[in-house]
């Protein structure tokens, strides 16, 4: 007779009380310490609930129990996939596959760590094997329509997508990815359409209410272009990223040095915003989006705390930043020209900090916003000379851009 706490444990998983069923797994080891499908199930209530250290813990000890046991391999993929180490979850997925190469699920997820290394064909070569041993399975239909749509093959894309559709009506992640894909191609009515069905199915659905928030962002003329970009940027490897966008910066400098020399240099600084704007929209993106949404009636209630923090920080800066630029245009004073540009960078780091996740790069983002309002506002109690305190402000943005990407 199978241990009661487990039944009911197995009972509370299935109905997504995650917590709950913790209880009973842990009741249920100690009657049996070493019970398989006990530890099984309590790892991926840790999964679940993104306990990833506790879900590996206990996968680790599935593999002492039993080191050949394929499902503990896969397990372990999704733990390492959770974390972004996708190495380690493709030597623990092939390690799974190695030991029983006929479960449609392992090579779904194959598919999935191909997706996010940005090896499209490989992606959609491990979704198909998967399907060819399971035609419906959920996981290999959803990674196949996502590789579909990396690869532009649109026409296949919307197949595999009313097939997982039919087969599965009710599935909210299956609706959030068929409205991530429609949003990709441009599909902004599809997309809400299908984000709305995925969040009426399960309204707690970060996923949906993400991809809900960017449909409805999409709607700006400036956000969409910068959606496209993002999503076109997304396709590329790293090393293509780095040199689109070395590219980028080398033609501004050629374009500027060439126009100075000419009878054109009136496109000079045209020529500059635009690269400026180009290089530090993806600090800005994001909150301006955020800004957004706040007037928009039903998009408000999308944003979560920290995104309405960010879109109201945007608003105040970019409001205070203007007021200081119409009252140094009246009064030609330079500290408000000063205090207006101090503002005006300031919205690369402070809006954007609210939205960062990790407490180093948070402190970082809000201390480089503070210190450039400071030497703006206190600097000439110090310093006479408000065009060098407006050079300490600029460095400071430069520094920001460059130590970005290395704080963690």
């Amino acid at each position: 007779m199978e241990n009661q706490h487990y039944l009911r444990g197995v009972q509370l998983f299935q109905l997504g009380r995650y917590q709950d069923a913790i209880s009973y797994f842990k009741k249920a080891l100690q009657e049996i310490p070493e019970d398989f499908n006990s530890i099984f199930h309590l790892a991926h209530c840790y999964l679940s609930l993104d306990d990833l250290e506790k879900s590996e813990e206990m996968a680790t000890a599935l593999l002492r129990i039993d080191p050949d046991d394929e499902n503990a391999y896969f397990l372990l993929s999704q733990i390492y996939f959770s974390k972004s180490e996708f190495k380690k979850a493709l030597e623990f997925i092939n390690k799974a596959i190695s030991i029983y190469p006929y479960e449609a699920d392992f090579f779904g997820q194959k598919s999935y760590i191909e997706l996010n290394e940005k090896k499209y064909e490989s992606s959609l070569k491990f979704a198909n094997e998967g399907l060819a041993l399971e035609p419906n399975n959920k996981l290999c239909l959803n990674a196949r329509v996502q590789a579909l749509t990396k690869l532009e093959r649109k026409e296949e894309a919307t197949s595999t997508i009313e097939n997982l559709l039919e087969k599965d009506p009710e599935n909210a992640y299956s609706h959030a990815n068929v409205g991530w894909s429609n949003l990709e191609n441009g599909n902004t009515k599809g997309a809400l359409h299908h984000f709305k069905e995925a969040l009426a199915i399960d309204p707690n659905f970060d996923y949906a209410r993400e991809g809900m928030s960017t449909a409805l962002k999409s709607k700006n003329f400036v956000y969409s272009w910068y959606l496209k970009y993002s999503f076109w940027m997304s396709k590329k490897s790293s090393k293509q990223q780095w040199v689109f966008i070395i590219g980028i910066y080398l033609a501004y400098r050629f374009s500027v040095k060439l126009l100075s020399n000419t009878e054109y240099t009136f496109l000079v600084i045209p020529i500059i915003i635009a690269y400026l704007l180009f290089a530090l929209g993806g600090w800005l993106m994001e909150s301006l989006s955020n800004a957004i949404l706040i007037f928009d009636n039903y998009g408000k209630y999308l944003l979560d705390r920290d995104q309405q923090k960010s879109g109201q920080a945007f608003l105040i800066l970019v409001s205070s930043a203007v007021l200081a630029l119409i009252t140094y245009g009246f009064l030609g004073n330079q500290y408000f020209l000063l205090i207006g540009f101090a503002l005006l960078c300031s919205l690369i780091p402070l809006p954007r900090g609210f939205l960062i996740e990790t407490r180093n790069k948070k402190l970082f983002h809000f201390g480089v916003g503070i210190a450039m309002l400071a030497i703006a506002f206190i600097g000439p109690l110090f310093i006479s000379d408000l065009m060098m305190i407006g050079i300490g402000v600029l460095i400071l943005l430069i520094a920001f851009t460059w130590l970005d990407n290395i704080i963690k």
